[in-house]
């Protein structure tokens, strides 16, 4: 069975340095995702796609809501960018598919956030189930592939780097 360390070692001293670099490509994820919804999606209205993601707790009333909704969306909004980043680093090392090749691994983790999200996730909230099209499936799917999964697969590879130890 392989190992995989990065390229920084685990010491206490070193930790803290995976931990900042972990945090950046969460940052870089979620910052390129928000930035393609807005502009992909809601043709540059940043207002109301972070209202939209509020309205998962606060219901329709959050359209109504001002810079404090608004800010509660892009509180939630990088939540999830950090946990799905955070999931994919600790996964990496025990999925031979994901250090194989960071477009199948993208197109699988693109896929994989986008079940969760709008089949576990967005059901449960206060927008409910949502009708679908095609073309809206294969959107978010896309803004998922390549502005979430994408970076956080290149960047996740760099961290671990390509040293193995048996």
């Amino acid at each position: 069975m392989e190992t995989y360390i990065t390229r920084q070692n685990y010491s206490k001293d070193k930790s803290s340095g995976i931990f900042f670099k972990v945090f950046c490509l969460g940052l870089i994820a979620g910052t390129l995702d928000g930035l393609a919804a807005i502009f992909l999606s809601a043709k540059g209205n940043a207002t109301i796609v972070f209202k939209y993601i509020s309205s998962a707790v606060l219901g329709p009333e959050a359209f109504h809501g001002g810079a404090g909704t608004v800010i509660l969306g892009i509180s939630f909004h990088y939540f999830n960018a950090f946990a799905f980043t955070i999931f994919y680093f600790f996964i990496y090392p025990h999925l031979t598919l994901l250090r194989r090749n960071i477009v199948a691994s993208s197109l699988l983790y693109g896929s994989f956030i986008w079940m969760v999200m709008n089949l576990c996730v967005v059901p449960l909230t206060r927008i409910g189930a949502q009708d679908y099209t095609l073309s809206g499936i294969a959107k978010s799917w896309a803004i998922l592939v390549f502005f979430i999964a994408l970076p956080v697969s290149i960047g996740v590879k760099e961290i671990y780097g390509t040293k193995k130890m048996s």
